[in-house]
């Protein structure tokens, strides 16, 4: 006797197979469902720590400048009564208030305790330092670096720095530049192997850019938009910004002083003899070098309200050094080149004195 057995098809499939199949794609549409919940999750909090890191690093940079504030509005005269507190709230990221007090009733020490704000997000730092009553005899440690920033730098591209290279601020360095000298930072530095590193330095303060001594020295005082003489003994103070275009040939030794952005184009040459030619571009703004210029002299651009930066484009060739509050490129084919100032720089030998920080720390 046969006995026949029946499956119910359903198509091709029996039935059984079907609620499998069914059950199978329920499991795995969970499984994805709660993978891409996990992974939202996970976008959801990046995104929020990189928001509050990034609220930190402007409330931060606020603060620091308070503290630069305070000491330009000390070295200037202002607080004669302490303790004085200032406030500024124009500044586009975030506030800051700093307050100005004796350090254990000293009358030449004081201590700055800065806040900054930037989306109800603090950062305080405290600094005391020496109110110097008489000139320092060497210049400022920052004229000891090829290339110094206040801030955090990158070198990349092919740049070339023959020389020491310094940051206030974390330093990473991508692709091939070329250092000679060693790479120091106030914070932390990526770099490969091959590079001679000191992370976790002590800041250096940059020195005020101090306009009315200069002002009080210069032989020429030129208008915005004025052209260079082509030969320099001494000052030269422009109240405003200053173009060198690539036909300007200048020789001589001594210090232009900008109040204002500095472009300097491809073809300009500010120095004719190496041998006794050098020069110091010193401006409260900005600097910009373009293709193949030759700067003989050092370059600093500091200003105590608003952040001056230094940006090297092409093949700038510049033998002294470069100084700022940020270098916002250092890259391409610029190649910078040490040579100690002996021009008269800020903070140096003979202008008036400053506000030195010896003890500085982040309490927030």
């Amino acid at each position: 006797m046969r006995t026949h057995i029946c499956v119910m098809m359903i198509g091709n499939r029996p039935r059984a197979d079907r609620g499998f199949a069914l059950i199978s794609a329920v499991m795995f549409l969970v499984l994805i469902l709660a993978l891409g919940s996990s992974m939202l999750d996970q976008t959801v909090q990046e995104v929020a720590t990189g928001s509050r890191a990034k609220k930190d690093t402007a409330a931060f940079h606020l603060a620091d400048a308070g503290i630069d504030y305070a000491a330009w509005k000390i070295y200037n005269g202002g607080g004669t009564t302490l303790p004085v507190t200032w406030t500024r709230s124009d500044l586009g990221t975030g506030t800051f208030t700093v307050t100005a007090n004796k350090f254990n009733g000293s009358s030449t020490t004081l201590v700055f305790d800065s806040t900054g704000t930037t989306e109800g997000h603090p950062a305080e730092i405290k600094v005391v330092g020496a109110l110097m009553t008489t000139g320092v005899t060497n210049e400022n440690a920052a004229f000891d670096y090829a290339l110094f920033s206040n801030a955090a730098v990158t070198l990349k591209g092919t740049a070339t720095v023959h020389g020491k290279v310094m940051a206030n601020g974390n330093v990473t360095v991508n692709g091939n530049p070329t250092v000679t000298g060693s790479i120091s930072s106030a914070g932390t530095i990526s770099a490969k192997n091959g590079y001679t590193t000191f992370p976790n330095m002590p800041k250096i303060s940059m020195p005020v850019v101090d306009v009315n001594h200069y002002k009080s020295e210069a032989g020429v005082i030129l208008p915005d938009g004025s052209s260079i003489p082509s030969t320099i003994n001494g000052v030269v103070f422009i109240n405003g910004s200053a173009h060198l275009s690539g036909s300007q040939k200048i020789s001589g030794k001594g210090v232009i002083v900008v109040i204002g952005d500095v472009i300097v184009d491809s073809g300009t040459v500010i120095d004719v003899n190496s041998s006794n030619d050098e020069f110091a571009i010193v401006t409260t703004g900005s600097v910009r070098t373009n293709g193949n210029c030759t700067i003989n002299g050092f370059i600093y651009a500091h200003n105590v309200s608003n952040t001056s930066d230094f940006t090297g484009n092409g093949t700038a060739n510049l033998t002294g050094g470069v100084v700022a509050d940020v270098v916002d490129k250092a890259s391409g084919n610029i190649t910078i080149t040490y040579k100690q100032p002996t021009v008269e720089l800020p903070g140096a030998q003979g202008a008036p004195p400053q506000f030195a920080a010896v003890s500085w720390r982040r309490v927030k």
